[in-house]
């Protein structure tokens, strides 16, 4: 099975791609800065900065920051961010900033420190405690980080949850609303139960599902169901081959386990957006599809999970 994608890391980390302007308007470094969303692979080992921001001031200057969202602080943390700045700067060799955005109040550190008999090196980070811009977010001035007021406050939850989405709905596009009511309701689950969040928002369920930020989550999920698939099918043709002994017994079990990794792989995507997209209705529809040995027809239940109206429309492939 692949392995689900975590919706609060996801989330996070899509709110920069979506609203980089205003993360860059917390370091205050003025109004004409340009920014560019890049999501660069990283060798020395192999990583990858998700949705780092390339900035070119007005006077010319370049330089990268990379963000990196944490709910209670860690050295793990710092170290993984102090990381990528290196091998940034090392492929790109222009300024890399790394910026610890804290969104709870536990365990704020700002220096990656490693120590060896007496002998130090230190790594300085620029820090965002969010909880500190709560006014300007209520105000309606950072109206975009509305969902995160449900992180930083002691008030009684509805209370809270209500101002998010009345801030929400000031946005006046629609698909950005949408982005927005996604986020307040993974971050609010992150605190309380999700069957509690699920109702409190079931008013708002339908915008939801159409998302950016929710297509972005199925498409991962196809796409790390598809390498996996893939990667596990050649792993199995290649034994089964290797036990035939024969050249011939080779190539098709290798392409007899592509299929079959590829299928794997496909109802891995399957079922992560029917539970996405229509709930446990969706998973018991899941039943009958695990059913289908055509990888043709799979592919086609998937593209349909992504644009059907309602589960009636992925009954009618069946």
């Amino acid at each position: 099975m692949s392995k689900r994608i975590n919706p609060y890391d996801q989330s996070l980390k899509l709110v920069v791609k979506y609203y980089p302007r205003v993360f860059v308007s917390l370091l205050n470094l003025g109004e004409k800065v340009e920014i560019a969303v890049e999501n660069p692979e990283i060798n020395l080992p192999e990583k990858r900065a998700d949705y780092v921001l390339r900035l070119t001031t007005e006077d010319g200057q370049e330089g990268y920051i990379i963000f990196e969202f944490q709910f209670i602080g860690s050295t793990d943390a710092l170290k993984s961010c102090f990381i990528k700045c290196a091998l940034l700067h090392e492929h790109t060799s222009l300024p890399v900033i790394g910026v610890i955005i804290y969104l709870m109040k536990r365990g704020c550190q700002q220096v990656y420190d490693i120590c060896f008999q007496g002998c130090r090196n230190q790594y300085h980070f620029e820090i965002i405690r969010l909880w500190e811009y709560r006014e300007e977010i209520e105000s309606g001035k950072l109206k975009e980080l509305a969902p995160f007021l449900i992180l930083f406050t002691d008030e009684p939850v509805e209370e809270v949850l209500n101002r998010e989405k009345k801030l929400i709905m000031q946005v006046e596009d629609e698909k950005k609303r949408a982005n927005l009511l996604s986020i307040a309701m993974t971050l609010a689950a992150h605190r309380f139960k999700g069957a509690w969040v699920k109702e409190y928002f079931k008013e708002e369920i339908k915008m939801v599902k159409s998302a950016d930020i929710i297509q972005e989550w199925i498409e991962e999920g196809i796409e790390k169901g598809r390498k996996e698939g893939l990667q596990q099918g050649i792993q199995q043709g290649l034994q089964q081959g290797i036990q035939q002994g024969l050249q011939q017994g080779i190539q098709q079990g290798l392409q007899q386990g592509i299929q079959q990794g590829i299928r794997g792989g496909l109802l891995d995507a399957i079922s992560f957006g029917l539970e996405l997209r229509f709930g446990v209705d969706g998973l018991k529809l899941y039943e009958r599809i695990g059913q289908i040995d055509s990888v043709e027809k799979l592919k086609a239940i998937k593209e349909a999970i992504r644009i059907a109206k309602d589960i009636k429309e992925i009954e009618s492939l069946l």
